[in-house]
């Protein structure tokens, strides 16, 4: 498996040593968030050598499932777990108007190529929850098990990459009412390559304090990477944006 910003190893063995430091803040109670949803993805950007993945290669938008699982507890110095998986897929059809060479094949202007891209990951992401009164700041560190595969009229490069990526996440509720904003963002650049995937949303959910909680929220998201043949086995510089739905439980 090839990883993902090489010389950032020591992030995963130096990041954990200062959060450690701040765990302090972690909450009172044990916890379990749910989350599941729709997100209406609008894909844009460039792949191999800066061929349009709208204009050449025919990729314009779809839709993806998107969810996820935290469990919070008290216990000052472990951290917090958020397991969360986003599928990312697209395929169209498209005319080529530039040369290029990928998986070893030459492709030329005017050839009609069928493509499909898929950027399905998985976030694996420890955290310290360091405020928690009427405004919730969580910060940590996320591995991101990237499975990645660019198909251009049959020719196939793939790669299985683990990402280490820095997580933020915070939330504010307005009183008496339900509602709350909030937002999370995991990201990291290096050398010319990052990758930059963040939220914001506003949801709902019933408060009880004593059975299940459950609610709905709504947001936009936007997960870009751009990365060359150094660190992934084929070029992208991708965005991937759009509004999405999640219906969400407390337990």
């Amino acid at each position: 498996m090839m990883i993902f910003f090489r010389s950032l190893k020591r992030l995963l063995v130096i990041a954990p040593i200062t959060l450690f430091g701040t765990s302090a803040a972690q909450g009172d109670f044990l916890g379990v968030y749910v989350g599941a949803g729709v997100w209406g993805q609008d894909f844009a950007g460039s792949a191999v050598s800066d061929v349009s993945i709208e204009d050449q290669l025919g990729l314009a938008d779809n839709s993806g499932v998107q969810a996820y699982f935290r469990f919070e507890h008290p216990v000052p110095m472990l951290p917090n777990i958020r397991i969360a998986r986003s599928d990312i897929e697209d395929a169209g059809v498209g005319v080529l108007t530039s040369p290029f060479e990928f998986g070893g094949d030459a492709f030329v202007p005017g050839q009609s190529v069928a493509t499909t891209v898929d950027m399905t990951h998985t976030d694996v992401t420890l955290y310290y929850e360091l405020v928690d009164l009427a405004f919730d700041l969580d910060l940590g560190l996320t591995a991101r098990v990237l499975d990645s595969q660019l198909t251009i009229d049959g020719v196939t490069e793939e790669e299985n990459a683990v990402l280490p990526m820095l997580y933020a996440a915070g939330k504010v509720g307005l009183p008496f009412s339900g509602f709350y904003l909030a937002g999370d963002i995991n990201g990291l650049g290096f050398n010319g390559a990052s990758v930059m995937d963040y939220a914001v949303k506003i949801g709902w959910e019933i408060e009880n304090f004593i059975l299940p909680e459950f609610g709905v929220e709504a947001g936009f998201r936007r997960f870009a990477i751009d990365a060359g043949d150094d660190d992934l086995d084929f070029v992208i510089d991708m965005d991937v944006e759009g509004v999405f739905f999640n219906i969400t439980g407390h337990f």
